[in-house]
């Protein structure tokens, strides 16, 4: 049995190096082969989360919850085999092939989250596939641009449906989930050759809200089973942008900025105000944290204000919602997910979110200009 283990044992360490290696050649054939990472790699990302999502496409909460639990059980359920099995035989063997079980589980995650859509963060981005310039602005245009985004908040806050208290009430998650994926299928029709051909299926819920509260997580895609997952904690006001920003990744837009983008051109591609809403409430958002003048900052919240209460009581509430699940979990997770996007290589990590506000107001100096 000593030679079989020993030969398990090689065979599980091999694995482990070749396939990280594996991971890495074809991280580097993306970053540095334009042609490879757009017409290759790209196109494979997209098949193969249209598929993945298809197949897991039978149930509305997201089915990657139930399998990391079932992972993590199983893991469990070895450990507690091998240490018993030590123990009858007080061998270190069975510990050893536990260990090399498990990194080799690891390796494996890494190499088809590489394969399946990790790539995707190092494919040209989509301010220079759009072809937008994205330079340091005057102070005026950056206000500017915040107030044209405060304008549609304010158009689209006044259609949008809401209840005797004055919350905005769009039927929730169930049914904003089938107009996320149709607004991002309308713009896909919009522009086919920025998306190519690719299967979209509305977003999952997340049955792990609470948890994910706590994190700080509006949503996440999950490469591995094709799934945008969203946290229901979010308010109907901020849902669709939510929900078009988890399947633009989907799409293979994996910087957050860009994803942010296409989140806030399906949004507006929508012919639902609800969409619309959350696409101008991101927008004005994002363009308002640009602004660095407190006395510009105060004008923009004057003619906010001047519009209507509700857009403040529908951002109070979303907070309200939020601030059940605050915790020191969360600065622990935002610190995990900066760590991420760095070692993904977004230098700029969780601020990287806040960059749509460059392409954001490239756009609207294209639109003053036609």
């Amino acid at each position: 049995m000593l030679p079989t283990r020993r030969g398990h044992l090689l065979r599980n360490t091999a694995a482990t190096i070749l396939l990280p290696v594996l991971a890495i050649l074809l991280t580097a054939a993306v970053r540095n082969s334009e042609t490879f990472a757009l017409h290759v790699y790209l196109p494979f990302s997209r098949r193969a989360a249209g598929l993945l999502g298809f197949l897991f496409s039978f149930s509305t909460y997201a089915v990657a919850e139930v399998l990391l639990v079932m992972a993590a059980a199983a893991g469990l359920f070895f450990l507690v085999r091998s240490i018993v099995r030590a123990a009858r035989e007080r061998s270190g063997w069975p510990l050893l092939m536990w260990l090399s079980g498990f990194f080799l589980a690891v390796a494996s995650v890494y190499f088809l989250f590489i394969l399946l859509w990790g790539g995707c963060y190092h494919i040209p981005k989509l301010e220079k596939r759009l072809e937008l310039h994205t330079v340091p602005q005057d102070e005026s245009i950056l206000v500017a641009a915040a107030m044209r985004h405060l304008e549609d908040v304010l158009v689209y806050s006044s259609l949008v449906p809401r209840d005797a208290t004055g919350a905005v009430s769009a039927g929730g998650f169930d049914a904003l989930a089938p107009e996320a994926a149709n607004s991002v299928k309308a713009l896909m029709a919009k522009a086919p050759d920025l998306f190519g051909s690719a299967i979209v299926t509305p977003p999952k819920r997340a049955a792990s809200y609470k948890l994910l509260g706590m994190l700080g997580i509006g949503g996440i895609y999950v490469p591995f089973t094709g799934e945008s997952v969203v946290n229901t904690v979010s308010t109907d006001p901020f849902l669709p942008s939510t929900m078009c920003h988890e399947l633009a990744h989907r799409l293979g837009f994996a910087p957050e900025e860009d994803a942010n983008l296409i989140a806030y051109l399906a949004c507006m591609e929508s012919e639902e105000p609800i969409f619309r809403y959350s696409g101008a409430l991101m927008a004005y958002t994002y363009c308002y944290s640009a602004v660095t003048d407190p006395a510009n900052k105060t004008v923009l919240w004057r003619r906010l204000n001047e519009g209507t209460a509700d857009v403040l009581d529908d951002f109070s509430r979303d907070r309200v919602e939020w601030d059940q699940y605050d915790g020191p979990l969360r600065e622990a997770a935002q610190n995990v997910n900066d760590a991420y996007l760095q070692s993904m290589g977004q230098e700029e990590g969780i601020r990287s979110y806040g960059r749509v506000a460059d392409m954001l107001i490239a756009l609207y100096l294209e639109e003053q200009t036609n």
